[in-house]
């Protein structure tokens, strides 16, 4: 998912630019700026791409981006240029998205490997420009009918201060949205410097940053990779920048149900729900502070999301019709505050009428309670391409549980449902799974809950 580090374009300042690519290469420059007492402080620039191995269907897309920071942390995407090519078009085609600077949307042709690449050209408050390296990310391309893969990243980019912790987590999704992440074990994690530290246990990990400079901010790449379940290779990078010592840091936060997500599931005719909110280094709630104008951009043309008013949680539509899909594409929300001089966005991944899926009905998240222990009745529903599907599409039903719940046959003894009973005060989750009958996908739903 695709968290920008966006700021004023800094005044007086890349009147010289020394470029560098993420993981070497070549630049240009500029006549450098004066800085106080006389003395040239050139900048220094890299462009990163979010993937650097992906995989898509034939038919079906896959959402990469690509950015230029500065050696403050700053986001200078919007003064810069991003041309896309694919080495082989007939593999997979790249376009732009509208809307995002440096987002692109590949799209599978035929089953086969192409490097996509990208070609950022920074321009200057002078209007000089110079074009940064190529950066390239190589895409697998497998056929229409066998599912394909993404890592769904918590962000692109990432603002931390010195000292600060964070916990990310990186998902593994499949082309109907599903979970995958644990069914694979090879996870690997890195980071390219030592302003930031990772320690990683499979898809999660916490970042702690380091930065004891009070003038000048201090830069990371953060790398994932994961060999997904058909074999291909899948990584990502997320650039960091930690602040100045003393300087604040700022992320927004997408939540569904009290928890942090990245990814989204929307139908033709069952919509979803998501909130925003901005979290300061130190876990300060400062969404108040972000007043400006909220944005949510799609890179998918028939996915949508609206605002509820007077609130940051919004609404996430498709416009497909029934029995079509499906579309897998990005959604990114971008805040922005007049009062710090802050814009700053997150990303999540959005399938549109996936193939084949599991809802659930119930209240998110679901509440039991002690005192009138009356069962709750906990179904998963079958979907199709953003259909309602007959249970019995689905075999081998099996539930699990985590915490202070039971679990019994529903009243009706339907597989596709169970009967839910707090057993002690705390937090709980309820798992379905199945396997479709047709093509034998795996399918899971997890419900989340509390008993009070």
């Amino acid at each position: 998912m695709r968290l920008r580090m966006w700021a004023s374009w800094l005044a007086g300042s890349a009147a010289a630019l020394l470029l560098a690519a993420c993981g070497g290469g070549g630049g240009g420059s500029a006549p450098a700026a004066p800085a106080s007492g006389g003395t040239t402080t050139p900048l220094t620039y890299s462009a990163k791409m979010s993937v650097t191995s992906g995989e898509v269907g034939v038919g079906r897309t896959l959402t990469i981006s690509a950015l230029a920071v500065d050696s403050n942390g700053v986001d200078v995407s919007g003064n810069t240029t991003f041309d896309w090519t694919s080495t082989d078009s007939a593999v997979a085609t790249v376009t732009p998205s509208s809307g995002t600077p440096g987002s692109a949307v590949v799209r599978g042709v035929a089953p086969g490997t192409t490097t996509v690449q990208v070609a950022a050209t920074v321009r200057g408050s002078d209007n000089t420009t110079v074009q940064l390296p190529p950066q390239s990310a190589t895409i697998t391309v497998v056929p229409a009918s066998a599912l394909s893969y993404t890592l769904s990243m918590p962000a692109t980019s990432l603002s931390m201060s010195d000292g600060q912790e964070l916990p990310v987590k990186v998902t593994l999704l499949d082309s109907n949205g599903s979970d995958v992440s644990a069914s694979v074990s090879n996870w690997a994690w890195s980071s390219s410097g030592t302003a930031v530290q990772v320690t990683a246990s499979q898809n999660s990990a916490t970042l702690k940053a380091s930065n004891g400079s009070p003038t000048t901010a201090a830069t990371a790449s953060v790398s994932v990779s994961v060999t997904a379940p058909d074999g291909h290779a899948l990584s990502g990078v997320i650039a960091v920048t930690v602040q100045k010592n003393g300087a604040a840091a700022y992320r927004v936060v997408t939540t569904k149900g009290g928890r942090e997500v990245n990814a989204l599931q929307v139908f033709s005719n069952r919509p979803d729900t998501f909130s925003a909110r901005v979290l300061r280094h130190d876990g300060q709630d400062v969404t108040a502070d972000f007043d400006g104008s909220w944005s949510y951009t799609a890179s998918s043309a028939t996915l949508s999301a609206t605002e509820a008013a007077g609130t940051h949680d919004a609404t996430v539509r498709t416009s497909l019709a029934g029995d079509t899909g499906p579309v897998q594409g990005s959604l990114t929300v971008t805040a922005v505050s007049s009062k710090l001089g802050e814009r700053r966005s997150a990303t999540l991944t959005v399938t549109e009428n996936p193939l084949w899926a599991l809802v659930g009905d119930n209240q998110d998240p679901i509440t039991l309670l002690l005192l009138a222990p009356t069962p709750v009745e906990v179904t998963a529903r079958m979907k199709h391409l953003g259909e309602d599907a007959q249970f019995t599409a689905c075999r081998d039903w099996a539930w699990s549980s985590t915490g202070p719940v039971s679990l019994s046959p529903s009243m009706v003894m339907l597989p596709n449902q169970v009967r839910a009973s707090g057993t002690g005060p705390g937090d709980f989750t309820i798992t379905a799974t199945c396997t479709a009958v047709a093509d034998n996908t795996p399918l899971k739903l997890v419900f989340y809950g509390t008993v009070k």
